[in-house]
């Protein structure tokens, strides 16, 4: 109660008007693109408004990034990028991690000469 009054009595004395309309909080809304984003194995894409939201599906291993889930990935972020009506793109995890590392069974065959002529990670980026 106390706080409430100061704070009244300190924007009075600074004669600070209420927040306009257009910048008090309000919920956001959801709208969702009339065209469908292209669909992935091994991520989720989805649109609202004008925010691409891609999500990393891979829950039996916890998001370990493989090389075929980072070429879904890359996809996927340069289809939202090449999109003039997108303004943001976020990208998520599932509910237990975001994403564990590489994908070291993918790996683990591999040598370091191996990953080096084939330019292993290449294709990452």
């Amino acid at each position: 109660m106390l706080r409430a009054a100061v704070a009244t009595t300190a924007a009075a004395r600074l004669s600070l008007a209420p927040l306009p309309l257009l910048l008090q909080r309000t919920p956001p809304r959801r709208f969702l693109s009339a065209s469908a984003p292209a669909s992935y194995t091994y991520v989720l894409t989805e649109k609202r408004d004008r925010v691409g939201l891609v999500t990393l599906n891979r829950p039996d291993a916890l998001n370990a990034l493989s090389s075929p889930l980072m070429k879904d990935l890359n996809d996927a972020l340069r289809e939202f990028d090449a999109d003039d009506s997108v303004g943001a793109i976020v990208l998520t995890g599932s509910d237990r991690a975001f994403a564990a590392g590489a994908d070291i069974k993918e790996m683990q065959p591999l040598t370091m000469v191996g990953n080096i002529k084939s330019n292993y990670l290449g294709d990452w980026t």
